[in-house]
């Protein structure tokens, strides 16, 4: 379809304009509307499958209390073919020392099913059934590391896919692929099964992960993308707190497992309702299906379809390919200076906040007292801080609240393991240290949400998907890395994993010195805002604002439009 000359824009001003325009249309179809937060409610709800399969490990894969009995509670054993009363035993958790009624001593190593468990009524685990302790006792946090490699592989694949097919076909594709995979995960008959599918799954929910991001991300006006990320934030949060409580009712891993990725099912009706990103369709020339998809959320929220602005989009859209030709990939992300300082920074940074969530959240179900319990604690501390962040992110600077959150998780993770543990520890050392490790992991997710927001201000708009994408990986490296950690504890002692934890936070708080602040500070949107300096205040006033921009109508560039989360 033809656009009329007056919205013709120069090849120049392409590029910048559309994003421009892009606020301004969405603007006008409501800031947001009752299409968007329907569809934004619905996208957050994707987070319930992935959120209880990123942390089920703390429940599947749980240190489990056990003795070594060979004989199975007998009191004969067979020597030289006789039959010999067993007069005295010394029980270890992976062999037994007999002592029998001719006065010889026989230590037995155990071996499948001569394990005793110290569990609760009715509940099972992967340890249980496969007896993953002892010399298979590394089984355990390999599992969960095998499962962060599929979830790294998914983050490289669907970002791709996502970006070449849209984001709608990922996201019902990896919603309810992982429901068939949840299935053949209560019938697996061993672990290699239960580690393979499980590889699989994490494949595909980091896909689900992704575009439901993306989706919400490209859905809203960037003043309310933040309260749009605590929001999703808090959905994580109130998931793990339900994962609590699904385990403690459940107890029995298989009929656990059913109960995490049955649910999924009930989105069917998402493959009528849910959209395609009105961006991506625009930005990949899906004109006509983006025009009416105007005409729908324009019809829902009861507003006039924005036809002058949606011509400006159409026009500026169409002659796209004659001035976006620039690309961008990894290396660009190290080759200037300042970008390279700031890559190498958040690269770290996501690795440390990665390793210290996932690190003290599959540990919490070790610590001294009931697992479930200190669970949902920790989840309730998780969800107050996602909260905070809301709050935070609205009115704190950047560098100082993530200096302040990454220094209080080192010190309370580094008092934590400091503390006297194991056999020699009193009362008060186990529960102070189970407190202070809940503390740091309030802290942990505080981090992990501001560092959403906080690495998408530092990257500038040409890279930006890339930076966030690259630094999802490395948090992907950190799933891979923590339980690796935690399993130091086995074999040197159990203060060495915590306080790891706390040493990486504690670099990670130093290195955020050196990061610029970005808190009411206008968005670089070219490499050359970085090197060049070029960014200033944004402070936004009543006066100048996204009402006032929507009347000023065709208002073209240089602060006509809020850019900053």
């Amino acid at each position: 379809m033809g656009v009329p000359e007056k919205y013709q824009h120069s090849s120049k001003d392409k590029v910048s304009s559309l994003s421009l325009k892009m606020d301004e249309l969405i603007g006008m179809l409501g800031s947001p509307g009752r299409y968007q937060v329907i569809i934004f409610i619905l996208l957050c709800l994707n987070y319930c499958p992935l959120v209880f399969n990123h942390v089920i490990m703390a429940f599947f894969g749980a240190k489990t209390a056990h003795s070594c009995d060979p004989l199975h509670g007998s009191d004969v054993y067979v020597q030289g073919g006789q039959n010999v009363t067993v007069v005295g035993r010394t029980a270890g958790q992976c062999r037994t020392t007999l002592r029998l009624e001719n006065n010889d001593n026989i230590t037995l190593t155990c071996g499948a099913g001569d394990w005793t468990y110290m569990v609760e009524e009715r509940e099972t685990n992967i340890v249980t059934e496969w007896d993953l302790v002892c010399d298979d006792s590394y089984l355990r946090p390999l599992a969960t590391t095998i499962y962060f490699c599929g979830v790294m592989l998914g983050g490289l694949l669907f970002g791709y896919l996502s970006d070449k097919f849209g984001r709608r076909p990922v996201m019902l594709g990896t919603l309810f692929a992982p429901v068939v995979l949840g299935i053949g995960i209560f019938f697996v008959p061993s672990y290699t099964w239960f580690v393979v599918l499980r590889f699989i799954e994490g494949i595909f929910l980091q896909g689900l992960q992704i575009s439901s991001y993306v989706l919400v991300a490209e859905m809203f006006l960037p003043a309310y993308r933040p309260i749009a990320g605590g929001i999703i934030e808090c959905f994580w949060g109130a998931s793990v707190m339900a994962l609590a409580v699904i385990t403690f009712l459940i107890r029995d891993w298989r009929y656990v497992q059913l109960a995490i990725c049955l649910p999924s099912l009930l989105a069917a009706f998402y493959i009528c309702i849910m959209p395609e990103s009105l961006r991506w369709m625009v930005m990949y020339g899906k004109l006509d299906g983006a025009e009416k998809l105007v005409e729908k959320m324009a019809k829902f929220n009861k507003k006039e379809f924005p036809r002058e602005s949606w011509m400006s989009v159409r026009a500026i859209a169409e002659g796209r390919q004659e001035t976006l030709r620039q690309k961008y990939a990894f290396l660009t992300l190290l080759k200037t200076p300042r970008l390279r300082k700031r890559s190498l920074i958040l690269f770290y940074q996501w690795l440390a906040v990665s390793v210290g969530y996932y690190g003290l959240t599959l540990r919490i179900t070790s610590l001294k007292g009931n697992k479930y319990i200190i669970f949902l604690i920790g989840a309730s501390v998780e969800m107050a801080a996602y909260l905070l962040d809301i709050i935070i992110m609205k009115y704190a600077k950047r560098r100082y609240s993530v200096v302040t959150f990454a220094l209080l998780a080192a010190v309370t993770c580094i008092v934590a393991g400091a503390l006297p543990s194991g056999k020699t520890a009193s009362e008060l050392h186990l529960t102070l240290s189970t407190g202070f490790a809940i503390v740091g992991r309030f802290a942990v997710a505080a981090l992990f949400s501001l560092y959403f927001l906080y690495t998408s201000e530092l990257y500038p708009t040409v890279i930006r998907n890339i930076g966030m994408g690259t630094c999802a990986f490395w948090t992907r490296v950190g799933g891979v890395i923590a339980p690796q950690i935690n399993s130091l504890g086995h074999y040197t002692s159990e203060s060495v994993p915590v306080i790891v934890f706390g040493v990486m936070m504690l670099i990670s708080g130093i290195l955020a010195i050196m990061l610029p602040e970005t808190h009411l500070q206008q968005l670089p949107d070219t490499i050359d805002d970085i090197e060049g300096e070029k960014l200033h205040s944004a402070e936004l006033t009543e006066t100048v604002n996204e009402k006032e921009l929507l009347k000023q109508g065709t208002q073209e560039k240089d602060g006509a439009v809020s850019t900053r989360l």
